[in-house]
């Protein structure tokens, strides 16, 4: 009764306001919707650098918007130190490196953090290692304290050893079920062959069982060195107060000699070739398509940004409208360049069924293709910078992305004002600008393709279009 009473008042409401006739605006209601101004170029903020007498560098970014600080340590050592048989040994290590030290368990560590509120952790990629520390700023001393505790005096357990390595096995075993995994992993190979960036960061299900707690130990002993790291502070805290803290817990840190390690040169591109994974019963095929491309450091690094937002780096991108909106044939599309320390890579991909995988590609080497002979409409480049700008600003929102940013700058021997002028010089290029990068970059006849299906379906449709060569790989069948 309650609810039908109700009805009726709100239905009698309405009656009274029609019959009043409508509603007329203020007198200073605008006619047209509001425009919001051109969003201003972001940059970073100011940052201030301190070398301890061991070598260390401490880079402290201050900014008391929030009571939070962010501490992080970069060592200059990852997975390119990895033996190639067992590779993940970087990765392995620096995920083990809370699980107990020379002064508290693992228990007693996350006790401590979680009593505290401190966030620590640590991973490896390729190039680095990184451990991450973040507390309110009351927590500071303690959160440095254990950071340095985990980097410098881990003693990995050998019961938690094997459980990670069970753990990672089994994971890196379902991934292994997967064509998107070895889609990547093949053409990782192809692309750069013995070269450290040919293998996965994270290792394999064959390469993790070699792996002993006394390489992590080794790893440790022979890598981690204060000398060849950076601590970056950023968010509220002095350059006096940081710097204090890093000598405190770190100053006692004697430097090394980092190892030497063999380095196999990187392949130069070749020409044009399919590499078709075998997947039998596979009902559909994921394609990579792409080559070599070119340092972090080097100057196509610019326009390349809006290259990957016209070419295949949003929903309305070229490779995405017509892979999937025209021709739907896939679900999505993406493609784009990469680069890093060591020259990255083009690579589009999707996915396709059997019987479409041949127009799929011949569809995504045609997009590749308008890129050198169609430049961006004055639409595509507009989008494309206004995105770019807006997310660089979104990119510095916490602490540690200010800080990701900074190291990035040292990293890759960038200027400090490098983000001012790269802003610049994105919404400075121009289309003619855009199209004669892919005409230098992109060499169509060149291309590494690499394919994961089922060959009895779909090699004799790729053979139209470019040689090809099936791959037998262990562990590319599928799980259903």
């Amino acid at each position: 009764m309650k609810s039908a009473r109700l009805i009726l008042i709100v239905f009698c409401a309405s009656i009274a306001v029609t019959s009043a006739g409508p509603i007329s605006p203020p007198e200073d209601f605008p006619t047209s919707p509001p425009e919001a101004p051109p969003l201003e170029p972001s940059s970073l903020p100011p940052a201030a650098s301190h070398r301890l007498d061991n070598g260390m560098e401490v880079v402290v970014i201050s900014s008391d918007e929030i009571p939070w600080v962010s501490v992080t340590w970069y060592l200059m050592a990852g997975a390119k130190y990895d033996p190639p048989q067992k590779s993940g040994l970087a990765f392995t290590t620096a995920a083990l490196l809370r699980q107990g030290t020379t002064t508290h368990t693992a228990d007693e560590l996350a006790e401590l953090l979680d009593f505290h509120a401190i966030k620590l952790g640590g991973k490896a990629g390729h190039e680095t290692t990184v451990v991450h520390a973040g507390s309110l700023a009351k927590e500071v001393d303690l959160a440095v304290k254990c950071l340095a505790e985990v980097v410098r005096s881990p003693v990995f357990p050998e019961r938690d050893f094997r459980r990670h390595i069970s753990q990672a096995v089994n994971e890196t075993k379902i991934s292994e079920a997967q064509a998107e995994y070895w889609a990547e992993r093949e053409f990782r190979e192809r692309v750069y062959a013995e070269h450290y960036l040919g293998r996965l960061y994270y290792g394999n299900s064959e390469t993790l069982p070699r792996i002993q707690r006394e390489d992590l130990v080794e790893f440790h002993q022979t890598h981690y060195m204060p000398n060849e790291s950076k601590l970056i502070f950023s968010g509220s805290i002095t350059a006096e107060q940081a710097v204090g803290l890093a000598r405190k817990y770190f100053g006692q840190w004697q430097p090394g000699t980092m190892p030497a390690f063999p380095v196999a040169p990187i392949p130069p591109r070749r020409d044009t070739h399919i590499y078709l994974v075998d997947r039998p019963g596979s009902t559909q095929s994921q394609i990579r398509v792409g080559q070599l491309g070119f340092r972090r450091s080097d100057p196509e690094y610019i326009p390349a940004q809006v290259f990957n937002q016209v070419f295949g780096g949003s929903f309305n991108s070229r490779l995405n409208s017509a892979v999937r909106v025209k021709e739907g044939l896939t679900y999505g599309a993406s493609g784009g360049y990469t680069a890093g320390k060591e020259p990255g890579r083009l690579m589009a991909a999707t996915f396709t069924k059997n019987e479409s995988t041949a127009e799929a590609l011949e569809v995504l080497l045609g997009v590749a293709e308008s890129m050198t002979t169609e430049a961006p409409s004055k639409e595509e480049l507009s989008d494309s910078q206004s995105y770019i700008t807006g997310k660089f600003g979104l990119s510095l929102e916490t602490p540690q992305q200010v800080a990701s940013k900074v190291f990035d700058l040292k990293f890759h021997g960038l200027a400090d004002n490098y983000y001012e002028t790269y802003l610049k010089q994105i919404n400075q290029l121009t289309a003619s600008d855009v199209i004669s990068f892919a005409q230098t970059a992109v060499d169509l006849g060149k291309l590494t393709i690499v394919i994961v299906g089922d060959a009895t379906e779909v090699k004799g449709q790729l053979a139209e279009i470019a040689p090809v060569t099936v791959v037998k790989r262990h562990g590319a069948e599928p799980v259903d």
